[in-house]
């Protein structure tokens, strides 16, 4: 799989990520397929997309590296449960806009809901909201190095973002109800 990478410094690279980390990858990708064989071929449909195109893993940073491949084993877990369970996705409406600063939107939740419980909401998150949500707020990429990370339009990361962030500061406000 690796093989079609010319640089070899690129090449030992990636496969020594993926010796380190593949057991992890393979865990995430089992949690949405819930069959190892599908999750190993999740993993390995991963790999080889960034075998194929490895100045976009090589473009993520070291330290976000991890991170940046979650995402696109959970993109590919999903699709990949969504197209075997005949589950027809959304279109997103690319007219929507939003508030990028992703740190105005963290700053309006600390400390309102449990860290237990807000990590478990967004864990619930349909996957598309939730990869975004992670990468915009947790791990700081741009809207553009999310967009490209997740191979989807700007417009399409500003959605999600919308969405997410609507649904989280609607849970939010719920369980703030619950305790007044």
């Amino acid at each position: 799989m690796f093989s079609v990478i010319n640089d070899d410094t690129q090449r030992r690279e990636l496969e020594k990520f993926y010796k380190n980390y593949k057991n992890c990858f393979f865990n995430i990708a089992n949690v949405y397929l819930h069959n190892k064989y599908d999750a190993e071929d999740a993993v390995q449909e991963a790999f080889s997309a960034i075998a194929h195109k490895p100045d976009i893993f090589f473009g993520v940073s070291p330290t976000n590296r991890v991170g940046f491949m979650v995402a696109v084993i959970r993109n590919i877990s999903s699709d990949m449960f969504n197209n075997k369970n005949k589950v027809t996705l959304e279109e997103l409406d690319e007219e929507d806009s939003y508030d990028d600063n992703p740190f105005s939107f963290e700053d309006g939740i600390i400390g309102k809901v449990s860290r237990d419980k807000l990590k478990k909401f967004i864990e619930s998150l349909p996957p598309l909201q939730r990869d975004v949500l992670t990468l915009r707020c947790l791990m700081g990429f741009s809207t553009a190095e999310t967009a490209e990370s997740l191979n989807i339009s700007q417009s399409a990361v500003k959605k999600r973002l919308r969405l997410a962030k609507e649904a989280v500061r609607e849970y939010v406000r719920k369980e703030n109800e619950i305790y007044e």
